[in-house]
């Protein structure tokens, strides 16, 4: 019986850190604060933001590290070129035959 008590209290335990996404709502206070134009690395703000990032980083180089690798090398890449603009043929239904075609 202790166990299964012990059990279900990790799963609350665990259920209850999942729905507080401590991780995300630190990312979200360094995103915002290094956002701000007065934030420079002169200033102590910075260096506050900058273990979280490490963090998220190692995190991902954790879960994904291929993918985050791949990511990491190209993101300076020139985007790809964009595809060509479809043009509207006037004369569709001529080429198509048929009934459309009679009545034009």
């Amino acid at each position: 019986m202790p166990e299964l008590l012990l059990a279900a209290t990790a799963l609350g335990a665990g259920y209850a850190l999942g729905r507080l996404r401590l991780g995300e709502r630190a990312f979200d206070w360094a995103d915002r604060t290094i956002d701000r134009p007065e934030v420079t690395r002169r200033t102590v703000r910075w260096w506050l933001t900058q273990p979280v990032f490490a963090v998220v980083i190692l995190g991902l180089f954790i879960t994904a590290p291929r993918r985050t690798a791949h990511q990491w090398r190209h993101r300076h890449d020139p985007p790809p070129p964009l595809g060509t603009v479809p043009v509207f043929d006037t004369q569709w239904a001529a080429k198509r035959g048929g009934k459309e075609a009679d009545r034009a």
